[in-house]
Protein backbone atom coordinates (compact mmCIF):
# COMPACT_ATOMS: atom_id res chain seq x y z
CA UNK A 1 0.00 0.00 0.00
CA UNK A 2 1.66 3.37 -0.94
CA UNK A 3 1.94 4.87 2.42
CA UNK A 4 1.47 8.40 1.28
CA UNK A 5 -2.42 8.24 0.38
CA UNK A 6 -4.64 6.55 2.74
CA UNK A 7 -7.90 4.99 0.80
CA UNK A 8 -10.42 8.00 1.85
CA UNK A 9 -13.56 9.38 0.76
CA UNK A 10 -12.50 12.19 -0.97
CA UNK A 11 -11.58 15.32 1.63
CA UNK A 12 -11.56 18.88 0.79
CA UNK A 13 -7.84 19.95 1.95
CA UNK A 14 -7.91 22.49 3.93
CA UNK A 15 -3.84 23.51 4.17
CA UNK A 16 -3.77 26.53 6.36
CA UNK A 17 -2.13 29.08 4.12
CA UNK A 18 1.08 30.60 5.19
CA UNK A 19 1.87 28.32 8.25
CA UNK A 20 5.34 26.53 7.77
CA UNK A 21 5.87 23.00 8.65
CA UNK A 22 6.85 23.25 12.25
CA UNK A 23 3.58 24.92 13.08
CA UNK A 24 1.56 22.38 10.94
CA UNK A 25 3.14 19.94 12.93
CA UNK A 26 3.06 21.13 16.34
CA UNK A 27 -0.45 22.34 15.85
CA UNK A 28 -1.06 18.52 15.18
CA UNK A 29 0.91 17.18 17.89
CA UNK A 30 -1.13 19.23 20.64
CA UNK A 31 -4.37 18.77 19.45
CA UNK A 32 -3.76 15.03 19.48
CA UNK A 33 -1.78 14.82 22.87
CA UNK A 34 -5.05 17.19 24.39
CA UNK A 35 -7.40 14.81 22.79
CA UNK A 36 -5.91 11.01 24.38
CA UNK A 37 -4.55 12.95 27.38
CA UNK A 38 -1.29 12.52 27.08
CA UNK A 39 2.21 14.42 27.17
CA UNK A 40 4.39 14.58 24.01
CA UNK A 41 8.02 13.05 24.00
CA UNK A 42 10.26 15.82 25.21
CA UNK A 43 13.54 14.78 23.21
CA UNK A 44 15.64 17.68 21.44
CA UNK A 45 16.07 17.38 17.68
CA UNK A 46 19.37 15.48 16.67
CA UNK A 47 22.31 17.26 15.37
CA UNK A 48 23.33 17.52 11.73
CA UNK A 49 25.56 15.02 10.31
CA UNK A 50 28.92 17.94 10.28
CA UNK A 51 29.95 19.48 7.41
CA UNK A 52 34.05 20.13 7.23
CA UNK A 53 35.01 23.39 7.25
CA UNK A 54 36.35 25.36 3.91
CA UNK A 55 39.32 25.51 5.19
CA UNK A 56 40.62 22.21 5.60
CA UNK A 57 39.42 20.77 2.49
CA UNK A 58 39.97 23.81 0.06
CA UNK A 59 43.12 23.08 -2.52
CA UNK A 60 45.41 25.66 -3.91
CA UNK A 61 45.12 26.44 -7.29
CA UNK A 62 48.64 26.34 -8.93
CA UNK A 63 50.50 29.37 -9.75
CA UNK A 64 51.09 29.73 -13.45
CA UNK A 65 52.27 33.07 -14.51
CA UNK A 66 52.58 33.47 -18.82
CA UNK A 67 54.77 35.72 -19.33
CA UNK A 68 53.80 36.99 -22.85
CA UNK A 69 55.88 40.19 -24.00
CA UNK A 70 54.81 40.56 -27.43
CA UNK A 71 51.78 43.04 -27.01
CA UNK A 72 50.95 41.92 -30.17
CA UNK A 73 51.09 38.43 -29.81
CA UNK A 74 48.63 38.46 -26.81
CA UNK A 75 46.44 41.20 -28.36
CA UNK A 76 45.87 38.67 -31.38
CA UNK A 77 44.26 36.45 -29.51
CA UNK A 78 43.02 38.59 -26.10
CA UNK A 79 44.83 36.87 -23.46
CA UNK A 80 45.93 40.09 -22.58
CA UNK A 81 42.97 41.48 -21.19
CA UNK A 82 42.49 38.09 -19.19
CA UNK A 83 46.21 38.59 -18.06
CA UNK A 84 45.72 41.75 -17.18
CA UNK A 85 42.40 40.76 -15.57
CA UNK A 86 44.08 38.41 -13.56
CA UNK A 87 46.84 40.71 -12.17
CA UNK A 88 44.28 43.72 -11.03
CA UNK A 89 43.89 44.22 -7.31
CA UNK A 90 40.47 43.13 -7.90
CA UNK A 91 41.35 39.85 -10.01
CA UNK A 92 44.14 38.63 -6.67
CA UNK A 93 40.82 38.58 -4.72
CA UNK A 94 38.38 36.34 -6.71
CA UNK A 95 35.86 34.35 -4.85
CA UNK A 96 35.88 31.10 -5.59
CA UNK A 97 32.89 31.07 -8.49
CA UNK A 98 34.90 34.23 -9.43
CA UNK A 99 38.22 32.29 -9.83
CA UNK A 100 36.14 29.44 -11.52
CA UNK A 101 34.52 31.96 -13.96
CA UNK A 102 37.90 33.12 -14.64
CA UNK A 103 40.04 29.88 -15.41
CA UNK A 104 36.62 28.83 -18.01
CA UNK A 105 37.32 32.21 -19.90
CA UNK A 106 40.57 32.21 -19.92
CA UNK A 107 40.32 28.17 -21.04
CA UNK A 108 38.08 29.02 -23.79
CA UNK A 109 40.60 31.90 -25.11
CA UNK A 110 43.47 29.38 -24.96
CA UNK A 111 41.70 27.16 -26.88
CA UNK A 112 40.31 29.82 -29.23
CA UNK A 113 44.10 30.90 -29.55
CA UNK A 114 46.02 27.69 -29.79
CA UNK A 115 43.33 27.10 -33.08
CA UNK A 116 45.70 29.98 -34.95
CA UNK A 117 48.64 29.52 -37.09
CA UNK A 118 51.86 30.87 -35.07
CA UNK A 119 55.18 31.51 -36.60
CA UNK A 120 56.77 31.51 -33.12
CA UNK A 121 57.21 28.10 -32.27
CA UNK A 122 58.60 28.48 -28.68
CA UNK A 123 55.42 30.96 -27.56
CA UNK A 124 53.43 27.93 -28.98
CA UNK A 125 54.71 25.48 -27.16
CA UNK A 126 54.21 27.74 -24.01
CA UNK A 127 50.89 28.25 -24.79
CA UNK A 128 50.54 24.63 -25.17
CA UNK A 129 51.99 23.59 -21.96
CA UNK A 130 49.59 26.62 -20.20
CA UNK A 131 46.92 25.25 -21.31
CA UNK A 132 47.14 21.49 -20.69
CA UNK A 133 47.85 22.72 -16.86
CA UNK A 134 44.77 24.94 -16.59
CA UNK A 135 43.09 22.03 -17.99
CA UNK A 136 43.87 20.02 -14.94
CA UNK A 137 43.84 22.49 -12.57
CA UNK A 138 39.94 23.51 -13.81
CA UNK A 139 38.42 20.69 -11.67
CA UNK A 140 40.54 22.15 -8.35
CA UNK A 141 38.64 25.41 -8.87
CA UNK A 142 35.04 23.84 -9.58
CA UNK A 143 35.59 21.98 -6.34
CA UNK A 144 36.67 25.29 -4.72
CA UNK A 145 33.12 26.48 -5.81
CA UNK A 146 31.46 23.74 -4.47
CA UNK A 147 32.78 23.10 -0.66
CA UNK A 148 33.86 26.82 -0.24
CA UNK A 149 31.45 29.44 -1.61
CA UNK A 150 28.92 31.04 0.98
CA UNK A 151 26.47 30.76 -0.95
CA UNK A 152 26.12 27.23 -1.51
CA UNK A 153 27.45 26.20 2.13
CA UNK A 154 24.21 28.42 3.71
CA UNK A 155 22.13 26.32 1.52
CA UNK A 156 24.05 22.78 2.93
CA UNK A 157 24.51 24.27 6.12
CA UNK A 158 20.35 24.90 6.28
CA UNK A 159 18.63 27.57 8.43
CA UNK A 160 15.72 27.51 11.26
CA UNK A 161 13.37 28.13 8.52
CA UNK A 162 10.78 25.54 7.31
CA UNK A 163 9.32 25.28 3.77
CA UNK A 164 5.42 26.84 4.24
CA UNK A 165 2.67 24.06 3.77
CA UNK A 166 1.47 26.04 0.38
CA UNK A 167 2.05 28.94 -1.79
CA UNK A 168 5.77 27.72 -1.99
CA UNK A 169 8.30 30.12 -3.92
CA UNK A 170 11.73 29.61 -5.83
CA UNK A 171 11.14 25.84 -6.47
CA UNK A 172 11.49 25.75 -9.84
CA UNK A 173 14.13 28.38 -9.77
CA UNK A 174 16.11 26.29 -7.39
CA UNK A 175 15.67 23.49 -9.81
CA UNK A 176 16.98 25.70 -12.60
CA UNK A 177 20.26 27.11 -10.65
CA UNK A 178 20.86 23.21 -9.96
CA UNK A 179 20.42 22.04 -13.18
CA UNK A 180 22.91 24.83 -14.63
CA UNK A 181 25.43 23.90 -12.23
CA UNK A 182 24.89 20.37 -12.78
CA UNK A 183 25.56 21.07 -16.80
CA UNK A 184 28.24 23.18 -15.96
CA UNK A 185 29.69 20.46 -14.06
CA UNK A 186 29.16 17.72 -17.47
CA UNK A 187 30.54 20.88 -19.50
CA UNK A 188 33.91 20.56 -17.40
CA UNK A 189 34.09 16.61 -17.95
CA UNK A 190 33.66 16.99 -21.47
CA UNK A 191 36.61 19.62 -22.25
CA UNK A 192 33.92 21.73 -23.65
CA UNK A 193 34.99 25.27 -22.63
CA UNK A 194 33.02 27.62 -25.02
CA UNK A 195 29.98 25.88 -23.34
CA UNK A 196 31.21 26.10 -19.66
CA UNK A 197 32.33 29.87 -20.23
CA UNK A 198 29.04 30.58 -21.26
CA UNK A 199 27.21 29.30 -18.08
CA UNK A 200 26.41 32.97 -15.53
CA UNK A 201 27.87 31.32 -12.61
CA UNK A 202 26.82 34.16 -10.42
CA UNK A 203 23.48 34.11 -11.48
CA UNK A 204 22.61 30.63 -10.54
CA UNK A 205 24.53 31.26 -7.07
CA UNK A 206 22.12 34.79 -6.55
CA UNK A 207 18.71 32.47 -7.27
CA UNK A 208 20.20 30.24 -5.05
CA UNK A 209 20.86 32.60 -2.50
CA UNK A 210 17.33 34.61 -3.08
CA UNK A 211 14.98 31.54 -2.43
CA UNK A 212 17.39 29.31 0.03
CA UNK A 213 14.97 26.97 -0.93
CA UNK A 214 18.01 23.84 -0.05
CA UNK A 215 18.73 24.60 2.85
CA UNK A 216 14.66 25.70 3.93
CA UNK A 217 14.20 21.48 2.36
CA UNK A 218 17.09 20.65 4.45
CA UNK A 219 15.78 21.48 7.87
CA UNK A 220 12.28 20.55 6.51
CA UNK A 221 13.39 17.07 6.39
CA UNK A 222 15.06 17.02 9.88
CA UNK A 223 12.52 18.90 11.56
CA UNK A 224 9.42 16.59 10.17
CA UNK A 225 11.45 13.61 10.98
CA UNK A 226 11.87 14.48 14.49
CA UNK A 227 8.43 15.49 14.56
CA UNK A 228 6.76 12.30 13.39
CA UNK A 229 9.43 10.43 15.70
CA UNK A 230 7.99 12.27 18.47
CA UNK A 231 4.34 11.64 17.84
CA UNK A 232 5.20 7.99 17.26
CA UNK A 233 6.62 7.90 21.06
CA UNK A 234 3.47 8.89 22.57
CA UNK A 235 1.56 7.52 20.63
CA UNK A 236 3.54 3.99 21.76
CA UNK A 237 1.74 4.35 25.35
CA UNK A 238 -1.88 4.56 23.87
CA UNK A 239 -3.00 1.29 22.37
CA UNK A 240 -5.97 1.79 19.79
CA UNK A 241 -8.16 -1.02 21.16
CA UNK A 242 -7.98 0.45 24.71
CA UNK A 243 -10.05 3.94 22.86
CA UNK A 244 -13.21 1.40 22.44
CA UNK A 245 -13.02 -1.29 25.42
CA UNK A 246 -14.76 -1.86 26.99
CA UNK A 247 -17.34 1.07 25.67
CA UNK A 248 -15.99 3.36 23.28
CA UNK A 249 -16.37 7.57 23.94
CA UNK A 250 -18.08 8.88 20.76
CA UNK A 251 -17.24 12.66 21.68
CA UNK A 252 -13.51 11.53 22.28
CA UNK A 253 -14.32 9.16 18.59
CA UNK A 254 -15.22 12.35 17.10
CA UNK A 255 -12.96 14.52 17.83
CA UNK A 256 -10.27 11.77 16.71
CA UNK A 257 -11.81 11.03 13.44
CA UNK A 258 -12.12 15.31 12.80
CA UNK A 259 -8.07 15.96 13.91
CA UNK A 260 -7.34 13.01 11.28
CA UNK A 261 -9.20 14.31 9.03
CA UNK A 262 -8.45 18.09 9.06
CA UNK A 263 -5.00 18.15 10.25
CA UNK A 264 -2.87 14.49 9.60
CA UNK A 265 -4.61 13.89 5.98
CA UNK A 266 -5.60 17.83 5.43
CA UNK A 267 -1.83 19.37 6.53
CA UNK A 268 0.41 16.90 8.10
CA UNK A 269 0.29 14.15 5.27
CA UNK A 270 0.06 16.83 2.51
CA UNK A 271 3.51 18.52 3.86
CA UNK A 272 5.00 15.48 3.99
CA UNK A 273 3.59 14.69 0.22
CA UNK A 274 5.13 18.02 -0.76
CA UNK A 275 8.25 17.57 0.41
CA UNK A 276 9.03 14.22 -0.85
CA UNK A 277 8.34 15.89 -4.56
CA UNK A 278 10.93 18.56 -3.33
CA UNK A 279 13.57 15.85 -2.46
CA UNK A 280 13.24 13.96 -5.56
CA UNK A 281 13.46 16.66 -7.66
CA UNK A 282 16.55 18.73 -6.06
CA UNK A 283 18.59 15.75 -4.25
CA UNK A 284 19.28 13.58 -7.34
CA UNK A 285 21.05 17.23 -8.60
CA UNK A 286 22.81 17.54 -5.61
CA UNK A 287 23.88 14.68 -5.23
CA UNK A 288 25.44 14.84 -9.17
CA UNK A 289 26.99 17.92 -7.95
CA UNK A 290 28.88 16.48 -4.81
CA UNK A 291 29.55 12.91 -5.79
CA UNK A 292 33.27 12.06 -4.73
CA UNK A 293 33.43 15.11 -2.60
CA UNK A 294 34.54 15.28 1.01
CA UNK A 295 30.95 16.60 1.92
CA UNK A 296 29.14 14.15 0.56
CA UNK A 297 28.66 11.48 3.58
CA UNK A 298 27.23 13.95 5.30
CA UNK A 299 24.70 15.60 2.49
CA UNK A 300 23.76 12.03 2.02
CA UNK A 301 22.55 12.09 5.62
CA UNK A 302 21.27 15.28 5.74
CA UNK A 303 18.75 14.79 2.82
CA UNK A 304 18.06 11.16 1.85
CA UNK A 305 19.00 9.92 5.44
CA UNK A 306 16.58 12.37 6.86
CA UNK A 307 13.92 11.81 3.93
CA UNK A 308 13.90 8.29 4.25
CA UNK A 309 13.57 8.24 8.45
CA UNK A 310 10.54 10.84 7.24
CA UNK A 311 8.89 7.83 5.47
CA UNK A 312 9.78 5.81 7.95
CA UNK A 313 7.85 7.35 10.80
CA UNK A 314 5.27 7.93 8.97
CA UNK A 315 4.36 4.56 8.18
CA UNK A 316 4.96 3.71 11.83
CA UNK A 317 2.40 7.04 12.17
CA UNK A 318 -0.49 5.71 9.66
CA UNK A 319 0.08 2.36 10.88
CA UNK A 320 -1.16 3.30 14.39
CA UNK A 321 -4.04 5.21 12.94
CA UNK A 322 -4.85 2.30 11.22
CA UNK A 323 -4.76 0.23 13.78
CA UNK A 324 -7.72 2.88 15.85
CA UNK A 325 -9.76 2.11 12.52
CA UNK A 326 -9.72 -1.48 12.70
CA UNK A 327 -10.79 -1.02 16.69
CA UNK A 328 -12.88 1.50 16.40
CA UNK A 329 -15.95 2.81 14.61
CA UNK A 330 -14.25 6.26 13.42
CA UNK A 331 -15.27 5.27 9.78
CA UNK A 332 -11.94 6.66 8.00
CA UNK A 333 -11.75 4.29 5.05
CA UNK A 334 -15.13 4.43 2.20
CA UNK A 335 -17.53 1.98 2.75
CA UNK A 336 -18.20 -1.13 0.43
Amino acid sequence: MKLWLLPLLALSLLACSGNNGDKVFKNYQQRLARVLDTDLAAITVPPAAALAEPRDIKQALPDLRLDLTDTFTTRRCGLDTLIGERNSSLGRVYSASKQLSYELRFLSQLQRCLSLSWDNSALLSELQQVYQHKQASVHIAFNNMLLTDDTLRKQLFGVRDSLPLSDVAGQSETWQALTELSLLQQFIGEQNWQAAAAVDIEQQLQLLYQYNFIGRLQHSLRLSSHQLMQLNLMLASVKPEQLCQPRPDKQQLEILGNIFNKYFIAQVQQYTVNLERYQQQLWPLLETLYRDTPLQPALQQRFAGNYQQMRRELSQHVTWWQSLNRHCPLQLTPQG
